[in-house]
């Protein structure tokens, strides 16, 4: 009998010391089941990333083989994600940093022991920065769409370069600036030149800016600004237009050029940032 109790001591002894592997003769951690058996002795991070391993520290690592935080799930497999629920316990009951998924406002909710707060997250703001570098020619007294943009910067892929129509993301106040520059000829007196900033989906004006030469029958160059801040609807578009009526009846073309070393380059700019 005190054989038996001896035996069965040091089979729970060596139990106690050692490490249990499932589908797997060589275990990693104190628990460690090959998920889907096919483990080799030198195992490779796509192989352990369909295994279960827990750490002599007490650390999970799910198809991590070193976890360094009390549930790691970062592994080399493609879902790596994390299934939450809803809970009708209280934030109180729950405790707080427990967090649960809530399906009315599809939400991700953080107790802080007293309430379910909602996590936020910011998005992507939109900022959006191209330039004309391609030729480019606004007829006599007609607005036209200033289209054919060299796209520099679109955080949040809201600019068609081709149309020149920004597509406001999500509702808010956006800022739109436009520079221009005419190439240098005649500037007849009280011409002008009307910039503006036109909402296809709203099919209105949004703002227009004017600029009027007093003096006339001479050569100049011909340029401006124009800047709004507004605010949009999500979805609502927006386009820079020009109206020109410098010389008349004559079309004239903007200052132009695609080498940026070349001084007639940088003179026509669209920017658009979300406030």
């Amino acid at each position: 009998m005190k054989r038996n109790l001896l035996s069965l001591a040091m089979v729970v002894s060596s139990l106690i010391s050692a490490q249990i592997g499932i589908n797997t003769s060589n275990p990693l951690g104190a628990l460690h089941v090959d998920g889907a058996k096919d483990n080799t002795a030198a195992v490779t991070p796509a192989q352990i990333s369909n295994d279960l391993i827990i750490t002599n520290a007490g650390f999970i690592g799910a198809g991590v083989l070193n976890p360094i935080v009390k549930l790691d799930m970062r592994s080399a497999g493609l879902q790596n994600a994390i299934g939450l629920g809803t809970t009708a316990m209280t934030a109180n009951a729950a405790g707080a940093g427990a967090v649960r998924y809530e399906p009315t406002q599809a939400k991700i909710q953080v107790s802080d022991g007293n309430v379910w707060e909602t996590a936020l997250i910011l998005p992507t703001k939109a900022v959006v920065v191209a330039r004309m570098t391609t030729p480019f020619s606004v007829p006599y007294n007609s607005d036209v769409n200033i289209s054919g943009w060299d796209e520099v910067k679109d955080f949040s892929n809201s600019f068609d370069p081709g149309t020149g129509i920004f597509k406001a993301p999500r509702a808010g106040v956006y800022t739109f600036l436009m520079t221009y520059n005419f190439v240098a000829g005649s500037v007849a007196l009280s011409s002008e030149v009307i910039s503006q900033f036109y909402s296809p989906s709203a099919n209105a004006i949004l703002a227009r800016s004017y600029k009027t030469f007093a003096r006339g029958n001479e050569d100049a160059q011909v340029g401006g600004s124009a800047v709004i801040t507004v605010r949009l609807d999500a979805d609502q578009t927006v386009r820079p237009q020009l109206n020109q009526n410098i010389a008349a009846s004559v079309a004239r073309a903007l200052r132009v050029n695609g080498d940026w070393t070349n001084p007639d380059a940088g003179f026509n700019n669209l920017t658009i940032i979300e406030n």
